[in-house]
């Protein structure tokens, strides 16, 4: 009986991956190496969503990521022909991309992942084997043969008892015989001259038990069995020819030996099977190997928090981390970003606020420097991390929320103080003291700093500009405030303070009488999202420029107009959504039902809004229009769990952080400036081959900005929003303007400052 299956599955579907790199920059961490393979001198470097090269000789580096085209997904498995010139990427949910070495273009192929008769669970590529054009594709289904010349799919073979789909972990082949290593039906063999390899009773199990993998080294078979065992096989005996004794990682043959990664050691083998180099430690650092390879009689190691490692075989405890540098996780929490810095938490706490299981990951800082990684130790090992807050009046020192650890104040990225239960007025929960769960918090105009501490009954606290501590009264604010989970805190342009609880509502505090009020439901005038609970979970708070306060809910948003009217007896509250037109022109509520994540304000006062699982969505001043939708569909954004986005006031770079790495997009949009002393544009010139649009910068708000040619005659009117415009260099948008000279008239809005700038265009 044959199986036929293979007709449906390997139907070819073959799509070019689309470059991001003109207005999109990837920060991912390579710190995680999942994957290496070693081809001419070059070693393939796999990072959980992306993979970066590594030329030995020159010691340059070339990252690949989703801004080129890569899916974004978890890489499982990575391989170059150098005979064909490309690199095969292989992921967790079956996904393969193949990437040109002429040109990295990226051809991605679904149909493994797409085959709706694989169950989801059984689609990870496990290996890639290449033989005279054919790559042998080991999975979790079985085997798939592509064609790497065609770029297509010959056969499927499911080699299991009756046909059955199992799991293949690695193939080699010898002497004309294909080799497949099986969990659970041993290492099964077949005649590559058969024909009819796609019928399962053309495959036998020549060596039984259990197997990760198989290899061909020395012109011999050699295979690893579950138990961590390695055993040469031969004419269907088997001995053993190394017992490892830990988990076995990496079953690998590169720079003509043979390596094995192991849990606690690494061992590389050569051609006369003699034990040629053993690494079991690291010098200053954990054992914590992924995967390892040898190249030009040096080895590589991939480690799981210290990226590439290079060790030469006469010193095998010291090493030279290799991986480009970058945050030190992809899993981001929280972001804050500066005129100067990006800072990065890793967090992290669930949409409960539960922060258990305790994690403790450290502190990222992209600089203009470069990315500086403060380490867990040198934070006094302080566990989640969550958000980060900077001195308005210092730069370099900024506060740290540890959502379990209190509060860590950071200067020039050395801990200063960390402040908890025991030097301080923060609380612990409840049932344990040593439990401070700081949130997040704010600065004042006077210098004060506002924070939450969930769980206690002073909801809010503050450490003052001359370094002490007080307890603002919050006791109007909430009713059960040791039963009120509590995290994020925004502080206002009339230095009132916002906190948003789980189910609790919001807390409002009013400095100037040291009186808080509770928003929720129950008040007349909020008309918070339908819940299953009274109040929704407050996810993310913001005030925009126009000191409405933006509020973002686990089931949607919501605007508060005027917030301080909540200490108003005499104003009205009012908490409700916005209205938007759908594309059939009805009305229906921005981001209904979506879970809020985060909001941001841009330098014109758009808002931001990230997402846990749709995106980020960029919604005008109002929210009555959106003007963009980022997705995993349309951008490089690697998954659409978005937790938190920031925007670098000056340079209008707004950042993403997700659950699978950050990136950042350049809206062109910076924060209003004090004079128009900075006006300028650019590109300049603009030249023949580009076909963006011209940013215009250094603006105050509501500037007047006229655009003429040489000869006076008006091209371009607007008035700015921010810091920047943007001009399609069009005359009001109808055609392109010649090529010449352009002249740039600025007016500020009170129509006494004024600049000119010029700007070349040549078509």
């Amino acid at each position: 009986m044959k199986n036929f299956s293979f007709l449906i599955l390997l139907l070819p579907c073959l799509l070019l991956g689309q470059d991001f790199s003109d207005r999109w920059k990837s920060y991912f961490s390579y710190y995680n190496i999942t994957d290496l393979h070693e081809s001419d001198n070059k070693l393939y470097v796999a990072s959980e969503n992306s993979y970066f090269i590594y030329e030995v000789l020159s010691q340059s580096i070339e990252k690949v990521t989703s801004i080129e085209g890569l899916s974004g997904d978890q890489v499982s498995k990575i391989y170059h022909s150098s005979t064909f010139g490309l690199t095969c990427v292989g992921y967790e949910n079956g996904l393969i991309q193949i990437v040109m070495d002429n040109n990295l273009n990226i051809f991605t192929i679904v149909d493994i992942r797409d085959k709706i008769s694989i169950s989801p669970n059984r689609k990870r590529i496990n290996h890639f084997y290449e033989f005279e054009g054919s790559l042998f594709i080991s999975t979790d289904f079985g085997i798939a043969e592509y064609d790497l010349k065609n770029l297509e799919f010959r056969d499927s073979f499911f080699i299991g008892d009756n046909g059955d789909q199992i799991q293949i972990n690695q193939i080699t082949v010898s002497d004309g015989k294909i080799y497949a290593a099986t969990t659970s039906e041993g290492i099964k063999t077949a005649s590559l001259n058969n024909p009819n390899l796609v019928d399962f009773r053309n495959w036998q199990t020549e060596y039984g038990g259990n197997w990760k993998g198989v290899l061909t080294f020395s012109n011999s078979i050699f295979g690893l069995r579950n138990n961590n065992s390695i055993f040469k096989l031969e004419n269907g005996n088997s001995s053993v020819f190394e017992a490892i004794g830990s988990n076995v990682t990496g079953f690998n043959v590169s720079g003509d030996r043979l390596v094995i990664t192991a849990a606690n050691q690494v061992l590389a083998y050569n051609p006369e099977l003699n034990l040629d180099v053993f690494i079991n430690q690291l010098q200053g650092a954990e054992f914590n190997v992924n995967t390892s390879v040898a190249s030009n009689g040096a080895y590589y190691l991939g480690h799981a928090t210290l990226g590439l490692l290079s060790l030469e075989s006469e010193s095998t405890q010291t090493f030279s981390e290799l991986s480009p540098e970058g945050p030190l996780l992809n899993r981001i929490f929280s972001l804050k970003a500066t005129p100067t810095d990006l800072w990065v938490t890793f967090g992290e706490y669930s949409q409960f606020y539960n922060p258990f299981p305790i994690n403790i990951r450290g502190l990222s800082r992209l600089s203009e420097e470069g990315w500086i990684n403060i380490k867990p130790e040198n934070l006094g090992n302080a566990a989640e991390l969550s958000h980060v807050t900077v001195d308005p009046q210092n730069p370099n020192r900024i506060f740290v929320s540890s959502f379990f650890d209190g509060l860590l104040e950071i200067e020039n990225n050395e801990l200063i103080q960390k402040y908890d239960s025991s030097n301080s007025i923060i609380e612990g929960v409840p049932e344990n003291i040593n439990d401070n769960r700081i949130g997040s918090s704010g600065f004042d105009s006077q210098g004060n700093l506002f924070f939450s501490n969930s769980l206690t009954e002073h909801q809010i606290k503050r450490l003052g500009a001359d370094g002490n501590f007080s307890l603002p009264d919050t006791s109007e604010g909430t009713s059960n405030p040791t039963e009120t989970h509590s995290a994020n805190l925004v502080v206002d342009q009339n230095n009132n303070v916002f906190s948003g609880t789980l189910r609790s509502g919001i807390i409002a505090y009013y400095s100037s009488t040291n009186t808080s009020r509770a928003i929720t439901s129950n008040v007349d005038g909020v008309d918070f999202p339908d819940s299953f609970n009274v109040n929704p979970n407050i996810t993310a708070l913001e005030i925009d420029q126009n000191s409405r306060l933006w509020i973002g809910t686990d089931e949607g948003l919501r605007v508060m107009p005027n917030p301080s009217s909540v200490f108003d007896q005499n104003s009205s509250i009012i908490v409700s959504p916005i209205i938007i037109e759908d594309v059939d022109g009805l009305p229906q509520e921005l981001l209904f039902e979506q879970f809020i994540t985060d909001i941001t304000v841009d330098g014109a006062n758009n808002k931001w809004i990230s997402t846990a699982d749709s995106g980020v969505f960029q919604v005008s001043p109002n929210g009555r229009e959106i003007l963009n939708i980022f997705n995993e569909k349309n951008s490089p954004l690697p998954t659409n769990s978005v937790r938190t986005v920031s925007i670098n006031p000056s340079t209008g770079e707004v950042f993403f952080g997700t659950t699978r790495g950050l990136l950042s997009y350049s809206s062109r949009i910076t924060s209003e400036n004090d004079d128009l002393e900075n006006l300028r544009a650019f590109p300049n010139p603009v030249r023949p081959n580009y076909n963006g649009l011209v940013t215009i910068d250094g603006l105050t708000d509501g500037a007047n900005v006229k655009i003429t040619d040489v000869t006076g005659n008006l091209v371009f009117e607007e008035f700015a929003s921010g810091g920047t415009l943007l001009w399609d260099t069009k005359a009001f948008g109808k055609h392109k303007v010649a090529s010449g000279v352009y002249l740039i008239i600025v007016t500020g809005e009170d129509q006494i400052e004024t600049n000119v700038g010029k700007l070349m265009i040549i078509r």
